[in-house]
């Protein structure tokens, strides 16, 4: 029980120590972009900033990661192309994780039947306990496991949660750091007409 105990302190620390994250990064670099820039931005970007999301300048690419499922299936995150993707990374331990888990399964319930995929990854834990805190909590959409923390340096090094929002094509197009409600109608109605176009 005591390590279980230590896990959460020690994934806080690699959060709070590392220095460049993708979405930060993405910030200063598309700071630096023309004004001209702003004249052609997606139709989202307003309703999604008025809701407190970065809006990434142009769409772009990542490489290619896969994670596991619970039941040990393995999970490409190139595989939701076709799909509007909320990519979500969180840990059972975290209070705005755990926060924001209610709105996120609503949202999946309302977005059964469109083009949108969510794709959670839970980060630095074993998929036993990541398994319990699922069914306790009736837990429905899709969650992943990422037990060696490779993936929050570079997506989540700022804190979780952290989420981003995928074209269809895969690509990053947002992204917003801590605890959201998933189920506003205003970004349902933005996930729905993404999902629709």
């Amino acid at each position: 029980m005591a390590h279980s105990q230590n896990r959460p302190l020690s994934s806080r620390l690699i959060f709070q120590s590392s220095s460049f994250i993708l979405l930060s990064l993405i910030i200063v670099l598309s700071s630096a972009q023309p004004a001209a820039a702003a004249e052609t931005r997606p139709w989202y970007a307003s309703g999604l900033e008025a809701l407190g999301f970065y809006v990434f300048d142009q769409p772009f690419e990542q490489p290619n990661f896969s994670v596991a499922a619970i039941n040990g299936s393995l999970k490409s995150r190139l595989s939701t192309k076709g799909n509007i993707t909320l990519l979500n990374f969180w840990a059972t331990w975290c209070p705005p994780c755990k926060q924001e888990i209610p709105t996120i399964q609503k949202l999946h319930e309302t977005m059964k039947g469109e083009k949108f995929e969510i794709m959670a990854i839970d980060l630095g834990e074993p998929p036993a306990s990541v398994k319990t805190f699922l069914e306790q909590n009736k837990i429905t959409y899709p969650v992943y496991v990422d037990p060696k923390n490779s993936l929050a340096a570079l997506y989540a090094s700022r804190g979780i949660p952290t989420t981003y929002i995928l074209d269809k094509n895969g690509k990053f197009i947002a992204g917003i750091i801590g605890a959201f409600e998933y189920d506003n109608p205003e970004f349902v109605r933005i996930m729905k007409e993404l999902a629709r176009k």
